[in-house]
């Protein structure tokens, strides 16, 4: 579920962040190139020649050669890999910003209070604060004591300082309270540390608390954001009598199932590798990473859940399949494919010759070793097929079946029914059978029911149905109407009073404008730009059509202003781009525009209020009263559509 951010602290973050600032700190090559303009080449794309810019004055971006554009939000957003929610998490964070929390509500929907009579706001920033501390302190306390018996397993794995460093791997004490003393010195209550699954009580003494982790290798997790929101525990001891791994337990910041470890990570490389990388554990996760191979992360335990799958698919399509090389592993691999395969991921598998897991194969054969194995990956479906062989008699024609029929009971898993029919005709010529035989399967099976549940919800709540066909001319008049309003105070409030409420339509740029409108009526016009783009961006909106019309606008606004600059110091002005860019034909472009798009958009609004009059007319008695009424607005609306040609001329 997103998360709720109020409007008003939207707008600090807004006010915050400067477009330029956040921009330059991941592109630091962002150069300025005029009043309002900066430029630099595109992070999202490969280029030579600088298409990439930021309006400082409407804080925005736009790409002319990939066409991404957005405000900070959608900046962040699309480098960064993460939902609107998670973005402004991710600014707030930077810019000193705290997101309160939403009220708890009690019973009967009173707001509940925590002990000292106020609102709960705050808990989820406390919560990463006290996590991020203490991940500094578990860190300090394995470089402090190299002769623990942590830090002499630590070095066992062999892994650098700088990486341990990056992944901030730390020590627990042998101790029942230190960590809980420690947060008390920094400021945090008993009830937090409770909240935060740091520390543990006993049902029979529940007042009394002690360090859910001790003597263990710590593993900070991190949330796409960035912050630290709980911990992964390995034992050190090899005749331990509890769990090997302990994590923290679910708490208001942290749910297992919804994480993945180092995806604060990878998320800027794995769209530039096409694929991630799906391991184990923290260590083989480490490994992938020490190896190059940054766009490797891993599940909270061995279970993968479909939680994280969709996360995923946010990222890439392409899931590699770094699992043990062993029965535990080749099993997790066909878990994993259950929840993949459905949701239209292309899956494939490394293997590791001579080793049992990425952390090994990177001990005894290096970087280069591990790296090869991932780019060697190989399909899912050649895993497969394999597999199924190994547990049959591939000599005899029964064996061959059996294993045809495992296969293809994961080829029926694929959504998509044209790569599925490929993978049949892949594995009819492996099996040297006509591709009707491999059909005639694949349609018993799905006949037996033998599609994964997650097809099953799909095709129960529909599709979405295909997109009706637009009206060109329409969206054309309302996407020109947007860019005047943009470029025009006089001509948006003109607007407020020609145009009917919801007469603009539910596309991007109509319900820009509609907003535009709203806001022009609160005096708002000047600032109104930048937060409908961020309310848009937060809706999931695709907001080109108005980073389009932003740059249009602004682009008229700034060669109107440099020509009478420069017909103010008495010289030649170059010739504008076009007439809404010429400071005297401006004028009469804009009437003109604006009559022509506003004359098409009341054509449609009235024909459609007309002709819903109509149909009310026809499910009324012939000697019902409203009839009357109805067929003087029909007649009031049809006197209207013959007065708007005159009422809205354009003049040649």
């Amino acid at each position: 579920m997103a998360r709720y951010i109020p409007d008003d602290v939207l707008d600090q973050i807004r006010l915050r962040a400067d477009i330029v600032d956040v921009v330059q700190s991941y592109v630091p090559t962002l150069k300025k190139s005029g009043p309002t303009a900066w430029k630099a080449c595109c992070p999202f794309h490969h280029e030579k020649t600088p298409s990439f810019t930021v309006n400082t004055d409407r804080q925005y971006f736009k790409c002319f050669g990939c066409g991404k554009g957005g405000d900070v939000f959608k900046f962040v957003m699309e480098l960064e890999n993460l939902d609107f929610s998670s973005a402004a998490e991710h600014l707030a964070h930077k810019y000193g910003i705290i997101i309160p929390e939403t009220p708890r509500r009690g019973p009967g929907g009173a707001r509940r209070e925590n002990l000292d009579g106020q609102p709960e706001y705050g808990t989820r920033e406390r919560l990463c604060t006290l996590h991020e501390k203490l991940a500094k302190f578990y860190r300090q306390y394995l470089l402090e004591h190299p002769d623990g018996p942590v830090a002499a397993y630590f070095r066992t794995r062999g892994i650098p300082n700088d990486v341990a460093d990056k992944f901030c791997i730390g020590a627990s004490p042998d101790s029942w309270d230190a960590a809980i003393q420690f947060a008390h010195k920094e400021g945090f209550m008993d009830d937090e540390l409770r909240a935060s699954g740091i520390a543990s009580s006993r049902d029979e003494n529940s007042s009394h608390i002690y360090d859910r982790f001790r003597n263990r290798l710590m593993f900070p997790i991190w949330n796409e954001s960035g912050r630290v929101v709980g911990f992964s525990a390995r034992t050190v001891e090899a005749d331990s009598q509890g769990w090997k791994y302990v994590n923290t337990p679910d708490s208001p910041i942290f749910h297992k199932g919804r994480l993945l470890y180092a995806l604060n990570f990878a998320r800027t490389s794995i769209p530039k590798a096409g694929a991630v990388v799906l391991c184990e554990g923290q260590l083989d996760a480490i490994a992938m990473h020490r190896a190059g191979v940054t766009h490797a992360v891993a599940p909270q335990g061995t279970a993968f859940t479909a939680d994280q799958a969709t996360i995923l698919k946010r990222h890439t399509s392409t899931a590699i399949l770094a699992t043990d090389n062993d029965n535990a592993g080749r099993e997790a691999v066909f878990k994993d494919a259950a929840i993949l395969l459905p949701l239209g991921f292309n899956v494939k598998v490394v293997r590791y010759p001579g080793a049992k897991d990425a952390d090994e194969t990177l001990s005894k054969y290096g970087a280069d070793a591990l790296a090869g194995a991932v780019r060697d990956a190989v399909d899912f479906f050649e895993f497969a097929f394999e597999h199924a062989l190994s547990n049959v008699d591939p000599s005899t024609p029964a064996g061959r079946a059996a294993a045809a029929n495992d296969v293809i009971y994961w080829m029926i898993q694929l959504e998509n029914e044209v790569t599925r029919e490929f993978y049949f005709d892949w594995l009819a010529k492996k099996l040297n059978v006509p591709l009707s035989s491999v059909e005639k399967v694949a349609e018993r099976r799905l006949f037996d029911g033998a599609r994964h549940p997650a097809n099953t919800v799909r095709r129960q709540a529909g599709e979405v149905p295909p997109p009706k066909p637009h009206n060109t001319s329409l969206e054309n008049a309302v996407y020109e109407l947007l860019v005047l309003m943009l470029d025009s105070e006089e001509y948006t409030q003109k607007a407020v009073d020609d145009l009917p409420e919801n007469s603009l339509g539910d596309s991007v740029p109509g319900r820009a404008a509609e907003a535009l409108l709203q806001s022009a009526m609160n005096g708002e016009w000047k600032d109104a730009p930048s937060s409908i783009l961020t309310s848009l961006e937060m809706e999931g909106a695709d907001v080109s059509k108005l980073v389009e019309a932003l740059d249009l606008a602004a682009g008229h606004a700034a060669e109107r202003a440099a020509i009478e600059a420069t017909r103010e110091e008495g010289k030649d002005a170059p010739p504008a781009s076009c007439p809404a860019a010429d400071p005297e034909l401006s004028k009469k472009f804009f009437r003109n525009t604006y009559n022509s798009s506003v004359r098409l958009i009341l054509t449609d609004y009235y024909t459609r209020k007309r002709a819903g009059l109509l149909a009310q007319v026809k499910t009324l008695a012939p000697d019902a009263p409203e009839r009357a009424k109805l067929f003087k607005e029909i007649k009031d609306i049809s006197s209207a559509l013959l007065q708007l040609p005159q009422k809205y001329r354009v003049i040649i």
